[in-house]
């Protein structure tokens, strides 16, 4: 491929900006056309948990929107050009800051040129005075620390919206795929994804957006606000947004894939495989119970599944209806 400071010459214009998900990875791609006079290339910016983990140009525009497409069940849909950008610098801004933390950190480490994507900085800089983004100065921190609070914006008129939910570090994914209502505060949504996953709704939770933490008790995490003061409209807005949802010792991340009409109530479109039983307190416990079951005559296997409530279930299981059924059990 070509360098990229040849590639495009002079002011360019955005078109078919589109993001691309896998309905059970927390990984989307953005893709987009870049003009300049003559010539269109397309732009992949691969995002994986909230950091720009790739970017590549491609001289066939259509390229960059294939990345997905073979072989993998995947939802796409549009975005304006102010919505790409918006996603493109919110990455961007991740990916700098967790490697101004790794160079602060671990600056031997670094100084062995030991990086799996050297090219990555270098090609940031391009993209953003090709986008027209602002320069950023770095703060040495991990993605995964919290945003500084701030001001939410007004809630914009009622949409729908599909999200993808899916608990994280699984080797065998466990996700849903729900239509819900963007003036549902993130309270409403606790009790749609207590539903919706078959868990109690007393549980402590937290949800982790751009604009900061919210939880059911303010104090439940360092400058939280309360999750009944926000709608879902206001801290995610287009397709491709993001954000994080804790119960007990859960975590699930939760993608927009599409903006739909307003739904009437909240319902479940898809999804696969039963979630770990209340029993299993966390990640460990659910691996130790789906070992026990595999040889479930096992003595002490048997002692295992009963302690972690294991009888009966099957982790296979996933069923629409009964999801649906306790969904509307809410309204």
């Amino acid at each position: 491929m070509e360098r990229w400071p040849k590639l495009l010459h002079g002011p360019v214009e955005l078109s078919d900006c589109v993001v691309q998900g896998q309905v059970d990875q927390d990984l989307v791609v953005l893709a987009a056309t870049l003009t300049a006079g003559k010539r269109s290339v397309g732009v992949e910016v691969v995002v994986n948990d909230r950091e720009v983990d790739v970017i590549e140009l491609h001289p066939d525009p259509e390229d960059a929107l294939a990345v997905l497409r073979n072989g993998f069940e995947v939802t796409e849909a549009p975005l304006t050009p102010e919505e790409f950008r918006s996603q493109v610098e919110a990455a961007l801004i991740a990916r700098a800051d967790h490697d101004a933390w790794f160079r602060e950190k671990v600056p031997k480490l670094s100084e062995l040129g030991t990086d799996p994507r050297p090219e990555l900085p270098e090609r940031a800089a391009q993209l953003r005075r090709w986008l027209g983004l602002p320069g950023y100065e770095p703060l040495p921190r991990l993605s995964s620390a919290d945003p500084l609070p701030l001001v939410l914006p007004s809630p914009a008129p009622v949409t729908g919206l599909w999200l993808a939910v899916a608990l994280s570090e699984l080797d065998e994914a466990i996700w849903r795929r729900l239509e819900v209502g963007s003036d549902v505060t993130l309270a409403g949504l606790h009790r749609i994804l207590a539903a919706a996953f078959d868990r109690d709704e007393r549980q402590d939770h937290r949800f982790e957006t751009a604009y900061g933490g919210f939880s059911v008790d303010a104090w439940s995490g360092e400058g939280d606000r309360l999750d009944d003061e926000a709608t879902l409209g206001q801290v995610v807005t287009s397709p491709g947004h993001r954000l994080v949802y804790e119960a007990e010792g859960w975590r699930h991340w939760i993608r927009v894939e599409k903006l739909v009409g307003p739904p009437r109530t909240a319902s479940c479109l898809d999804g696969e495989r039963a979630a770990p039983p209340p029993e299993c307190d966390d990640m460990s416990g659910y691996e130790m119970l789906l070992e026990a079951l595999r040889d479930p005559d096992d003595e002490e296997n048997e002692e295992l599944i009963e302690e972690l409530g294991g009888h009966g279930f099957d982790p296979e299981w996933f069923d629409k209806e009964v999801v649906d059924e306790r969904l509307a059990r809410l309204s």
